[in-house]
């Protein structure tokens, strides 16, 4: 059982890692021998006895981590290193408890760094770790490179992977009472350490355990109009994966953090939970090229196909794959590997941040995806921002566990506090549009208000504006002239089609005015392209109605007023 335990306990010093635990802490454990796994313990051999006390201290995380990698609770046994004196180790005796008394498993609300775990798989970006790194006994962990557009102070960027899916564990554990092999769903991984020159097959895995993606699925994803035909297009893709020869394609395009790394794992999961007997692989672009280099230098030596674990599987999801084609070494390879796919009517997913014929692709590969399912995801609207706040807030931060009374986070005193629909439709008007900005956000929102009501007070808009200002720089967005209709939609009362329609009566026609004149100063457009957008005016018209407004603003000090309001309102929704 030496080599499961090694694998076990590796996966859990790549979780702390992860999460950003103690350093101390991580090289403990990481110098900590895996003696044994039974069904429910873990025991390892500490390097010291002063690390058997460290390591106790943080014993429920790393159960929760146990219980979280294998599927049921495990609970940690923590023995004095061989050699150790009889009385000591007799001193240390409280560390191994869990051996004597059955261990619950921890509660999210017992480890507060759960709650940073589940910010952490919200990226957009998720590195794959190499197998060979969990089962390393002295350094298991390898630190991946962090994803290229993760911001100053965020998260590492390190995703983790499990090196036993869940029907290993079971059938291992099975095994171990005496049982029958059971038959795993999925392709058989050896439970040894793969040598250095054989790719490891993919077993639905990504680089991450299904259950810290489980934030991704279909039914936690957030559609309006801007990434509908998006949802339904990754939904028919997965309902008709089984299928050979029909959906071969899917190609998701849109800005950094508006849902496509999203709709690409909740494939992965759907499939994962429906149908586990078909391959999936998923990578995002630093993944592929270095597996890629990895795979090259082998072949140097042992001549062998490459990127077996990328050819072998039914279903091949690759993120933002612009990283890729933008390197000339990488380039050839992964076309020809596109065309194998797509010649073989085997299933390809794509995502990127412009469309194919933007990328500079094979004109063949641009034509074939340009022929499959093509979808664009925008930025969101006001409307679908606010559902995605509140969405969030009931998901994810009221329905977080609550946490034990002796948790850090009970001595804290809490998190969230409440927020309203008002807060809601303010924080909507005031953020930005990338969407994992928005979760943050939304966390920034809750933990201030639940400041200001443990004060007595509460949450005001101001505080919103503060924490949003933190966030979203309102000076350089780009203002669109379906924004500014909007608002003046809204403040005058009219329709779009009487904004810019025919009618002319007195409320139309100023509403119309104030339109084009903000459109005009606001959107950084000529005044022809603003007519196009005004029922097909020409210039001369558009200038007749700036110009009137320009008149307005000489005549009555109120207007310069309302225009202000109006260009604040216009701003925050953009």
């Amino acid at each position: 059982m030496d080599e499961e335990a090694s694998i076990i306990l590796g996966d859990a010093i790549a979780f702390c890692q992860r999460d950003g635990q103690d350093a101390r802490l991580i090289n403990m454990l990481g110098q900590s021998r895996a003696i044994s796994l039974t069904e429910d313990t873990l025991t390892i051999e500490a390097p010291s006895r002063f690390a058997i006390a460290q390591l106790k201290k943080h014993q429920p995380t790393i159960e929760a981590y146990l219980e979280e990698i294998a599927f049921a609770p495990i609970a940690l046994d923590i023995v004095a290193p061989q050699g150790a004196a009889t009385e000591s180790a007799a001193a240390t005796a409280p560390a191994t408890a869990p051996a004597a008394s059955p261990a619950a498993p921890a509660s999210a609300g017992d480890v507060p760094t759960i709650g940073h775990q589940h910010s952490d798989v919200s990226r957009e970006t998720m590195a794959p770790l190499p197998t060979a790194a969990a089962t390393s006994t002295n350094a298991p962990v390898t630190h991946m490179p962090i994803a290229h557009d993760a911001t100053t102070g965020a998260d590492s960027g390190i995703a983790i992977k499990n090196t036993l899916s869940a029907d290993d564990f079971r059938r291992m554990m099975n095994q171990m009472k005496g049982g029958a092999p059971t038959k795993s769903t999925q392709a058989a991984t050896p439970a040894s350490p793969m040598p250095a020159p054989t790719a490891p097959a993919e077993q639905n895995t990504d680089g991450a355990p299904l259950a810290a993606n489980s934030k991704f699925t279909f039914e936690n994803f957030v559609y309006g109009p801007e990434n509908s035909h998006a949802y339904r297009s990754a939904l028919k893709f997965a309902a008709l994966a089984d299928e050979r020869g029909t959906c071969t394609s899917l190609f998701i395009y849109g800005k950094s953090g508006l849902g496509k790394t999203h709709l690409l794992l909740a494939i992965k999961n759907e499939l994962a939970e429906k149908s586990p007997e078909i391959k999936v692989k998923y990578a995002n672009s630093q993944a592929y090229l270095d597996d890629l280099m990895t795979e090259f230098d082998r072949q140097k030596k042992s001549n062998a196909p490459i990127m077996q674990a990328y050819h072998g599987v039914d279903v091949l999801i690759i993120d933002d794959i612009q990283n890729i084609i933008g390197k000339r070494a990488s380039v050839d390879y992964f076309f020809q590997l596109m065309d194998e796919f797509i010649r073989n009517n085997k299933k390809v997913v794509i995502a990127a941040d412009r469309a194919p014929k933007d990328l500079s692709m094979d004109e063949r590969l641009t034509s074939r995806f340009n022929a499959g399912m093509l979808c664009l995801v925008a930025e969101p609207s006001y409307e679908m921002k606010y559902k995605i706040l509140q969405r969030y807030y009931e998901n994810t931060i009221v329905a977080a566990p609550e946490a034990g009374d002796d948790s850090l986070l009970a001595a804290y005193g809490g998190d969230g506090g409440h927020l309203t629909d008002e807060h809601f439709k303010h924080m909507a008007e005031v953020s930005g549009t990338n969407i994992r900005e928005l979760e943050s956000f939304c966390e920034r929102c809750a933990g201030e208000a639940g400041d200001r009501e443990r004060e007595g007070g509460e949450l005001t808009f101001d505080d919103i504006d503060a924490i949003a200002s933190q966030y979203f720089d309102t000076s350089a967005k780009k203002i669109n002239v379906q924004t500014v209709q909007s608002v003046i939609e809204e403040q005058y009362g009219v329709t779009h089609e009487e904004l810019i329609g025919p009618r002319r009566n007195a409320n139309i026609a100023k509403a119309r005015h104030i339109a084009i004149y903000l459109a005009i100063e606001m959107c950084e457009m000529t005044t022809t392209a603003v007519g196009a957008e005004f029922g097909n005016r020409n210039h001369s018209t558009v200038s007749t109605s700036y110009k009137k407004v320009q008149k307005m603003i000489q005549e009555d000090r109120t207007v310069t007023e309302d225009l202000k309001s109006l260009r604040d309102k216009i701003t925050l929704r953009s």
